[in-house]
């Protein structure tokens, strides 16, 4: 059922149900966005709040509180005061905290049990209340340089990327070996491991191999907690919430999933699971230059390991760069940041993602140029040393149907944009059709592809240079 259907029925009879749904469909942002455009003010909603129903004003509460209008606030604190129904306060509560409603709820007083069969509803209430007051809660920034000791840490890299990441850490002075897509090190020097631009996350290992279940998972987590924490569940298909919430009560009932230091990760295998503690406080300053972004643009840890690959392709010291596809820029400041680079221009036929390369630029201090163009129709002054972009993949931009006429038109062009000894570096998820048009241009030779992980999708990265010999006499046929 729809938002708009959901939403005419609130009036009704199944006002309760409909609430209900309202509120997992709120769970999204498109699905706030549709729930608005159906409901067109709160009118309907600020009406709910005074229902003589219970159960349908706890779920008008929490769908107010999913949709996070300020104006809201003032009609929830007003309910706040009158609403004598225990089960429904603690929704009440949580929308207040998000709301932002700080004075309502330290105006509050959390009632005192009279019955044994209040005592449940008072304690989820006392739970709800201290959850809502975390949200203004000044708890001091203190920014990890560095572990008590020495301690395994695995430094995840773009998957397909853990040779660079781990060349990258032993620059930085660290001795590491590859396990999958991670580099396990031992160091206490956090912040220097996070000066690794190719790590896409650090993990610090609790304990591996450890039963599914609460009790077993908190003795060995509990001595790690930090102040502030949430609970990153993984590869669980059973009840999520409820094991959580049982997880939580045996720790120390401090998981803020909205503000927190670290995260306890937990990667469910059947009846076993792995421990890690992923850590939120240090300071993040690998990339200066990503002010702005596209819908399409390239992970930044992604950007720095595609960049080192294609660089290895490149003899010259002070090489020229080119991306014909150049987004928000990501891939020329990566490279960059890892080579003198004689020249870094950027092409892209979208004047916004120009303006935000532009503006990416100042901010990182680079010397690349951008060009509004649509590659096409551009006439290169010279050929590059290296031609390196993230091509259009056919999902959030463009069609397979339309890159079949796009990657032909630009592979035909892309011999003029490469010197005779230059490499082109292309990423994308529409792999096979680049890899059938590499392979019927003449004038184009296929020296090596890798297969990576992005998003959900699983992107090719193909390594071109020019060739006047047959093109399917690559060079990994050579070096078979």
């Amino acid at each position: 059922m729809t938002a708009a259907e959901l939403v005419a029925q609130l009036n009704g009879e199944t006002a309760t149900e409909a609430l209900s749904a309202l509120c997992a469909v709120a769970r999204t942002k498109q699905g706030r966005v549709e729930i608005e455009a159906a409901l067109g003010d709160h009118a309907r909603l600020a009406a709910l709040v005074n229902s003589p129903q219970p159960k349908v004003r706890k779920n008008v509460y929490r769908l107010i509180g999913a949709l996070e209008h300020a104006d809201d606030a003032k009609a929830l604190a007003a309910a706040l005061e009158t609403e004598t129904t225990l089960f429904a306060v603690p929704s009440l509560l949580l929308a207040l905290g998000r709301l932002g409603a700080k004075d309502a709820l330290e105006a509050y007083r959390v009632p005192v049990s009279q019955s044994a069969a209040e005592d449940k509803h008072i304690a989820q209430i006392q739970i709800a209340y201290e959850k809502a007051l975390q949200q203004f809660a000044e708890k001091p920034v203190c920014t990890l340089e560095t572990l008590s000791e020495p301690r395994e840490v695995l430094c995840f890299a773009p998957h397909g990327f853990a040779k660079e990441l781990a060349d990258e850490l032993f620059a930085l002075g660290f001795s590491g070996t590859c396990k999958g897509d991670a580099v396990r090190l031992v160091t206490a020097d956090i912040a220097r491991v996070y000066r690794a631009n190719c790590m896409t996350e650090a993990l610090l290992p609790i304990a591996y191999d450890v039963p599914m279940e609460p009790r077993a998972i908190a003795a060995k987590a509990k001595t790690c907690i930090g102040t502030y924490y949430r609970i990153e569940l993984r590869g669980y298909l059973r009840d999520r919430s409820g094991f959580i919430e049982r997880l939580k009560g045996l720790l120390d009932g401090r998981n803020n999933p909205s503000a927190y230091d670290c995260e306890l990760r937990i990667d469910s295998r059947n009846d076993r699971c792995d421990l890690y503690w992923k850590l939120w406080n240090v300071r993040d300053e690998r990339y200066p230059w990503r002010r702005g972004t596209v819908p399409a643009s390239i992970h930044p840890a992604m950007a720095y390991a595609l960049s080192r690959y294609a660089l290895s392709f490149i003899k010259s010291d002070r090489p020229t760069v080119f991306d014909p596809f150049c987004g928000s820029g990501s891939l020329l400041f990566a490279c960059e940041a890892q080579r003198h680079c004689r020249d870094l221009a950027g092409v892209d036929k979208s004047s916004a993602a120009i303006a935000i390369a532009r503006d990416n630029a100042k901010a990182g201090n680079s010397r690349a140029r951008f060009i509004c163009r649509d590659i096409l129709h551009y006439e290169a002054k010279s050929g590059a040393d290296l031609v390196l972009s993230n091509l259009p993949f056919g999902t959030r931009v463009g069609s397979h149907h339309e890159n079949e006429t796009l990657y032909a038109r630009f592979l035909k062009r892309l011999p003029y944009y490469l010197n005779d000894s230059g490499a082109a570096v292309l990423y994308t998820a529409d792999g096979r059709l680049l890899e059938r048009l590499i392979r019927e241009n003449p004038n184009l030779r296929l020296m090596e592809k890798r297969r990576t992980a992005a998003g959900g999708l699983s992107p090719w990265v193909f390594i071109i240079d020019k060739s006047d010999r047959n093109p399917y006499n690559d060079r990994n046929k050579e070096r078979e």
